[in-house]
């Protein structure tokens, strides 16, 4: 959990900003670098929870580069790609 608190906290924070519609009162780049900031925080919260559901730990001290290693990074590169680009 604690690995996740800053997201959690940054997309609960954004998501009240939108949800009091205070975001109207927003430049439109400010609008845009804040749901960027949502949706890669939401990215990474899904891939965490996914690895954490799906792969065993992975000790990055000792076993060095491997492919489950590679395969967790890979996991987390492509939710946060696919959520900061929409889909």
């Amino acid at each position: 959990m604690k690995r996740i608190a800053l997201d959690l906290l940054i997309a609960l924070s954004i998501m009240l900003i939108y949800l009091s519609r205070f975001y109207e009162a927003l430049p439109p780049p400010v609008q845009l670098a804040t749901i960027k900031a949502l949706l890669v925080s939401m990215g990474f919260m899904h891939a965490h929870i996914t690895r954490k559901l799906a792969f065993p730990a992975v000790a990055w001290q000792t076993e060095g580069i491997n492919a489950k290693t590679l395969l967790v990074i890979t996991l987390y590169v492509a939710f946060i790609y696919a959520y900061a680009t929409g889909g």
